[in-house]
């Protein structure tokens, strides 16, 4: 479709036949298709059946009862104008509604969806074109939105609040191409029913969008050099790296067969996320050059023309398929790890009245690790909100799990008990809900332990590792439950292969490598490792001052206490029994330590 620039370069603004060009307010709707050029290359005739259906049922009669004119049309889009702001998003909201039915009655193959983007703005009218920086704003909110959703500008949402059916979403601030200044961009949160919105578990490895969570290609990797007979191994480190990137719910990971087809070609990263409908890219290059291999990995937000990460591999062809095996998963755990962290950014930037279930989540998941009863109730707000709004949402259970298991930890709760109890069973209810949601198994391994369950702990780690072995986390609190459990060795090698998969880990890790330490009677590694972690709960606290009292420094042990009870003067050691030690024995000695170090009940 011809770009609003395009248009405003080849028409003048003014200077044209006498009375022809006009200014005034208008409401612009910019619908394009996804995946167009995908679309053609797979089935060109089927495509354009499909398309011109779609614009001769449903389109342009929708544009013409709500009172608009089509202005600009192309193969893949168009560009319409309306008198009414309300007129506008009540198109669109048509459009997308009757696209989404269509498309459920077809094969993922042949579904066509549009982003919408809609803006309010003085146009220049010439002859039957409209001109000017409001249609190019229109243009820019269309290429911002989800498939099958719509984005609209502050100025269009002020005008329409409260007169249609539908909800917004704060997106928050955006800068748009070729835009000076960021823009406040909104969504339509509902009724549309967007692609994949209807999905409970998790995106296998032909996924197309994630249910509630960002959206990721894996671009093919390049085979520098381009000897086809090593084309073999460029295209196995990607089938793999979909393959386990698709372990993570939480992403919606595009499938082999679509990102394929831009093998070999010269791509415009932004370009290929518009059609594939994605905001994260990955895209990387392989050499071999005898007896080494090089490969270069990059993530890039596309959306925000910004790369998260990037990393250099160069490795011995010893073993080349261990090899293989060993950078997919970490640079899957890596690359996972990172999309967390920004999403979690993303969404505290957000005002919290604004935010969709998926959201809530993450702004309860960002401020949890906070351990402070008032980050601690703070989460538990935004957890039960994400179930309000989502009630089958199995990771808000997951979550609003491990934050009252937190709250009993903290001591911050007066039935401890009865927190740990509701967190085993909202675990429970998370399993129950997706079972092949790994972190809900995860979950459900943390609540076991409390609770003294230490089989089922066992079982629902496993079970969490075998849905994706290449969690971090998962590995790292399993790790945390084999020490616990007497299986020291076994959680030592856990912590070590989840540091290894995860370099950029939290210093949580140290924690859990601190209790090994301890466990083994080296006191002075399990030192090292607690006074590496800055943590702040007292929890982490109490390890230390045990620690100082194994090694005989009992003045820094009663430092260590009376820094706890500064911070939490009801802090005793009612909190500290409930640590989950299988062997009694090694609980009561731990009890002693802290007793001698002036913890009292």
């Amino acid at each position: 479709m011809p770009t609003p620039e395009q248009s405003a370069e080849t028409q003048p603004l003014a200077g044209g036949r006498s009375g022809a060009v006009k200014r005034q307010l208008a409401a612009i709707l910019c619908a394009d298709v996804v995946g167009y050029s995908h679309h053609m290359a797979e089935d060109e005739v089927g495509t354009l059946a499909t398309l011109k259906g779609h614009f001769a049922e449903l389109i342009k009669p929708g544009v013409s009862r709500h009172g608009g004119r089509i202005f600009n049309i192309a193969g893949d889009g168009l560009l319409a104008e309306f008198r009414s702001a309300v007129d506008a998003l009540s198109c669109a909201v048509e459009i997308q509604t009757e696209s989404a039915r269509r498309n459920a009655a077809q094969p993922d193959a042949r579904q066509l969806w549009f982003r919408i983007g809609l803006n309010l703005g003085e146009v220049v009218i010439e002859g039957d074109d409209v001109l000017g920086a409001g249609v190019i704003l229109a243009s820019r909110l269309q290429s911002v939105a989800k498939p099958g959703g719509i984005c609209l500008s502050d100025d269009i949402r002020r005008q329409v609040d409260g007169k249609i059916g539908v909800e917004f979403e704060d997106l928050g601030d955006h800068r748009l191409k070729n835009m000076a200044d960021t823009i406040k961009v909104f969504g339509v949160a509902s009724p549309i029913r967007q692609r994949g919105a209807a999905a409970t578990k998790p995106a296998p490895a032909g996924a197309q969008a994630p249910t509630r969570g960002p959206s990721l290609a894996v671009l093919p990797f390049d085979n520098i050099g381009g000897d086809p007979d090593q084309a073999y191994f460029s295209d196995g480190i990607t089938n793999d790296l979909i393959t386990d990137l698709s372990r993570f719910p939480e992403l919606g990971v595009i499938a082999s067969h679509s990102v394929f087809t831009y093998k070999g070609k010269a791509v415009d990263v932004e370009t290929v996320a518009q059609d594939l409908g994605v905001q994260y890219v990955v895209e990387g290059s392989i050499q071999r050059a005898e007896p080494f291999v090089r490969i270069n990995v990059q993530l890039i937000d596309a959306l925000e023309n910004r790369h998260l990460w990037s990393e250099r591999y160069k490795r011995n062809l010893a073993d080349l398929f261990e090899l293989q095996d060993e950078i997919v998963r970490s640079v899957a755990a890596i690359i996972a790890t990172r999309v967390e962290i920004h999403e979690l950014e993303h969404s505290l930037r957000k005002p919290p009245e604004s935010l969709a279930a998926y959201d809530v989540y993450l702004r309860g998941k960002a401020i949890w690790f906070d351990w402070t009863r008032e980050a601690n109730l703070k989460a538990q707000e935004h957890l039960r909100a994400a179930i309000a709004l989502d009630p089958k949402f199995a990771r808000a259970y997951s979550g609003l799990s491990f934050v009252m298991i937190q709250s009993a930890l903290g001591g911050w709760v007066g039935d401890p008990k009865a927190a740990l109890q509701e967190g085993h069973d909202l675990a429970h209810r998370a399993v129950g809900l997706d079972r092949l949601d790994f972190e809900a198994h995860a979950q459900l391994g943390f609540a076991s332990l409390y609770c003294r369950d230490f089989g089922r702990c066992i079982a629902a780690y496993e079970k969490a590792l075998e849905l994706n072995p290449n969690s971090a986390d998962v590995l790292a609190e399993m790790a945390d439950a084999l020490v616990h459990t007497g299986r020291t060795a076994e959680g030592v090698e856990k912590i070590a292969q989840a540091k290894r998969l995860n370099p950029l880990c939290p210093d949580w890790y140290d924690w859990v490598v601190g209790i090994a330490a301890f466990h083994d009677h080296r006191y002075e590694d399990a030192l090292v490792a607690f006074e590496g972690v800055h943590d702040g709960s007292n929890f982490l606290r109490s390890d230390l001052a045990a620690v100082y009292v194994r090694l005989g420094r009992l003045d820094d042990a009663r430092r260590v206490v009376a820094q706890m009870l500064k911070l939490q003067p009801d802090y005793s050691l009612g909190t500290e029994r409930l640590r989950p030690f299988k062997n009694p024995a090694v609980l009561q000695s731990f009890i002693a330590d802290l007793q001698e170090a002036g913890l009292k009940d």
